[in-house]
């Protein structure tokens, strides 16, 4: 994995280089190595290759469900839709031997670049203090968010007794392509994390970035991302801290009354987003083939919500072979990938929840009103109400799996937190192509196997169970 890692890193860096030639030099070894602070600036602006998500998880989670047989005919067939069918069937290989896992391989990518960033721009010439603060601040929350997905996605979730000694990551934290692949706790991955998201929230970014810069991490961004960390922490104390601090600074809904006969916007014009993480590819590569929607999650709608109305369609509008059911459909909208970057609704999501585990329940079903009305038409907006704050936790994990269904790995991510709690621990069904596939709660499947090839060139790379 050395030479492949110095392999990608080489390709990743390319882009920068034609991009920007005059601007930096590149050591034999093929590192990036800019000496003046404004070549940072320049590394940084190549959004693209930091606007990027592990877009595979949504498949494995009970949000989906293959119910047509047309559908199942068609996946089964096409060698590009293997790896979400073996996702789905939470299988031990998902990567054939020799294959790639494109998704992890750009999140790496990226890592590599804003390490770079990290390690070098203080010692930079000609800028400030005070921008050099900035850069590295932006790719702080890169690698922040880097590391946060990918532990989810290949560690286990984290529990604060195990966490010290659980399987987590390879942590590479300086821009190499020579170090030993080992994958070191998951405690120490959220110990990075939080010591970024700090470190950035104070680094001089940006209040807001929106329109053509919502790629670019702001300080709202920092402060979400941290109530998402803090959230999968299960410390929701400093979730909720740090999802007001996000909200005192950005919160804006959409209305989705206002298009429901009109554009809906596209990730630069989307008030809500705060910081885009993308998925990075065609907007109809998944939908429908593999967001065909589970009865469970259909019938929580009520069929007068606009996210319903909106965001899903039935999975006869894309093929007159599929019969059964409705798939996740917001990118027919927008003609974009769907987006796992904090948005306003998630840290008002994270608020009520906390506010509700907190024993709030009417500030938490307040909170929880406020996304609600701006997701009804005027007319048929009715207030959700709790009788105690059990029941508000409940009316608000329903409501996040709502809101956030199909994009950004959430519902796996959180049936993964939610295990921790005997409540809401839960066993999935998947049934696809006559067999039944069962995943038990806290299942070491919740982790997903690294790809055979990187064995070939990282020895000491521990596999999930």
């Amino acid at each position: 994995m050395k030479k492949y890692l110095k392999y990608i890193t080489i390709i990743a860096l390319g882009a920068v280089v034609l991009s920007c030639d005059n601007y930096v030099d590149i050591k034999t070894e093929g590192r990036l190595i800019p000496e003046e602070t404004e070549n940072y600036r320049y590394l940084l602006n190549n959004s693209y290759t930091f606007d990027i998500n592990y877009g595979a998880l949504d498949v494995a989670s009970d949000d989906i469900s293959f119910q047509n047989e047309a559908q199942t005919t068609a996946l089964s067939a096409s060698d590009y839709y293997r790896p979400f069918v073996n996702q789905y069937k939470w299988a031990n290989q998902i990567y054939f031997d020799g294959e790639l896992d494109y998704n992890m391989n750009t999140m790496y990518n990226a890592l590599y670049n804003a390490n770079v960033v990290i390690n070098e721009v203080m010692q930079s010439k000609e800028g400030t203090e005070a921008e050099k603060l900035a850069i590295k601040g932006e790719a702080q929350v890169h690698r922040a968010f880097i590391f946060l997905t990918l532990v989810n996605a290949f560690g286990k979730a984290y529990d604060a007794t195990t966490a010290a000694t659980d399987l987590g990551i390879v942590l590479f934290t300086t821009p190499t392509v020579s170090e030993d692949i080992k994958r070191t706790s998951v405690q120490n991955a959220y110990d990075i994390i939080l010591s970024d998201l700090n470190d950035a929230v104070n680094s001089g970014l940006k209040p807001i970035n929106s329109g053509n810069n919502v790629a670019f991490p702001s300080r709202a961004a920092a402060y979400a991302l941290l109530a998402r960390t803090y959230l999968y922490m299960r410390n929701y104390p400093l979730a909720l801290e740090n999802a007001e601090k996000s909200l005192a600074i950005q919160n804006t809904l959409n209305n989705l009354e206002d298009y429901e006969f009109d554009a809906f916007p596209t990730r630069r014009f989307d008030k809500e987003l705060i910081l885009s993480k993308w998925n990075g590819y065609s907007s109809f590569t998944y939908a429908p083939q593999i967001l065909s929607l589970s009865d469970e999650l259909i019938n929580s709608f009520d069929t007068n919500d606009l996210r319903y109305v909106l965001f899903t369609q039935p999975t006869s509008t894309f093929s007159s072979d599929y019969t059964i059911g409705r798939t996740y459909a917001k990118e027919g909208l927008t003609g974009e990938s769907r987006n796992g970057g904090p948005t306003v609704a998630e840290m008002m999501l994270i608020k009520a929840e906390c506010l509700a585990r907190a024993g709030s329940a009417e500030a938490a079903m307040a909170e929880i009103n406020k996304l609600r009305q701006k997701r009804f038409r005027a007319a048929q907006y009715v207030a959700m109400t709790a009788t105690d704050s059990k029941d508000a936790l409940i009316k608000v994990l329903a409501e996040r799996r709502r809101e956030l269904m199909g994009h950004g790995n959430f519902r796996w991510f959180d049936l993964k937190r939610l295990n921790k709690e005997p409540e809401f621990a839960r066993t999935i069904t998947h049934t696809y192509a006559g067999q039944t596939f069962t995943l038990a709660p806290n299942s070491d499947r919740y982790q997903m196997p690294y790809a055979p090839i990187y064995y070939d060139y990282a020895p000491n790379l521990q596999q999930n169970p």
